[in-house]
């Protein structure tokens, strides 16, 4: 990958080896770290090959990317920007603080009963919102959700390991981190 800005404001980062740092693959999609050259802020940047969605879902696609972008909600990540430059799409998102749910249980094992029921509550939410939008539900995936640090919105800890950390009380908890679009 060459070095270039992508939807003129964002940067892919490199490591000291040359190579882009890549965050996850999903699919045919390649998310990476960048950065979003005004504000100097991190951001997953995730390249969606056009020739990957049937041509057919190609209008359907992008309508249902622009309308995540639109969304918001405390347990989604915020998408900055969509768009299309050459072969890809360019899908630009928040950059969530924290591991993924699929790290954390491998870490720490089954979580418990009443942290579960939280955790699911926020992924509930989170599917209300997109079905008011009119968006497909995303499938449950541990390496979408993110636990991050700190006290939920409504207050409580999600995860008792997490309750040692309250400085980050301001942060929340089960942010769901979109990296692309399923088109059903």
């Amino acid at each position: 990958m060459e070095r270039k800005i992508l939807l003129e404001h964002y940067r892919v980062s490199f490591g000291s080896d040359g190579t882009p740092n890549e965050l996850g693959r999903d699919g045919d999609a390649i998310v990476y770290e960048a950065v979003d050259e005004r504000s100097r802020e991190p951001v997953a940047l995730t390249l969606v090959p056009v020739e990957s969605i049937d041509p057919a879902l190609r209008e359907r696609f992008e309508e249902q990317a622009r309308a995540v972008q639109r969304l918001r909600h405390v347990n989604i990540a915020k998408v900055f920007d969509f768009g299309r430059e050459g072969e890809n799409y360019v899908y630009v998102s928040e950059r969530p603080l924290g591991e993924t749910l699929a790290v954390w249980v491998a870490q720490h094992g089954p979580m418990a009963a009443d942290a579960t029921l939280r955790v699911a509550e926020q992924i509930v939410s989170v599917f209300s919102s997109a079905s008011f939008h009119k968006l497909p539900y995303p499938p449950i995936d541990l390496s979408h959700i993110f636990v991050v640090p700190g006290q939920t919105p409504e207050g409580g800890w999600p995860l008792p390991e997490l309750a040692k950390g309250r400085g980050l009380a301001s942060q929340r908890t089960g942010r769901i981190r979109l990296t692309g679009c399923s088109v059903t």
